[in-house]
């Protein structure tokens, strides 16, 4: 069976990124991974490979223009790129005072910009065909400004807005622009930050997979422009 679109998944190595690239890739779409962690890379792309499934990997920091532009050479090779996931992210929490200048353009430059430079080198294509799906992995600290987050929740406040401009400029061209906004999710994000929620408690990433996915199978005719996804229980 010939596979359906390709989807550019970033921060693919771990993660919500590792359960998108799974479950895409189990249902018949070619997935192209990509994060800074070449090793992660490898060992998840041969693993779906050997489930008989499409992958390919491409290494990249989201953060850096040039490495973003190697990631839109590459992809050409493999195909039109229907699809893109922006995940890639990093948080870490503490008071303001104690958040460092390179703490805090680490996460701008990772969450915000990052995914910046990611659309704006594949949109063409899309723009050309007149078809596509952009995805932002966002946060409920993208629509609430938690304490100790400073930095965290403005790249997310800023990601949200991104995304509200994008998908009002693009919906001219049958581009979708979907943001999901989960709570906390129980993946390594949070092992090196200074915070005790129970994980066991948190969301599988599993599960915010299968909303991603059903986000992006949606009719051609709607767009679910926003999810937000907790736990039932609410938040912690």
């Amino acid at each position: 069976m010939p596979a359906k679109d390709i989807v550019l998944v970033t921060g693919a190595s771990s993660g919500i990124g590792e359960a998108i690239s799974r479950k895409f890739s189990s249902e018949n779409y070619q997935v192209i991974l990509s994060s800074r962690s070449k090793d992660k890379l490898i060992k998840l792309n041969k693993e779906i490979l050997d489930l008989g499934y499409k992958s390919h990997l491409i290494p990249c920091d989201v953060s850096k223009e040039d490495d973003v532009k190697n990631l839109y050479k590459e992809s050409l090779k493999i195909g039109f790129v229907n699809c893109i996931i922006n995940n890639a992210g990093v948080g870490k929490f503490s008071k303001i005072e104690d958040v460092s200048t390179e703490e805090w353009d680490q996460q701008i430059n990772t969450n915000l910009r990052g995914s910046f430079l990611v659309v704006r080198e594949f949109i063409k294509d899309m723009k050309v065909r007149k078809e596509g799906k952009i995805l932002f992995i966002n946060s409920i600290a993208g629509k609430h400004g938690y304490p100790f987050s400073a930095a965290y929740v403005s790249s997310k406040f800023g990601l949200k807005g991104l995304a509200d401009s994008l998908r009002n400029e693009l919906r001219d061209y049958n581009i979708k622009v979907i943001s999901i906004h989960p709570g906390a999710i129980d993946t390594n994000f949070w092992e090196s930050g200074n915070v005790d929620f129970p994980r066991d408690q948190m969301l599988s990433p599993f599960d915010i997979a299968n909303s991603v996915f059903h986000a992006v199978e949606a009719p051609n005719s709607v767009v679910l422009e926003e999810i937000v996804i907790r736990r039932t229980a609410g938040d912690f």
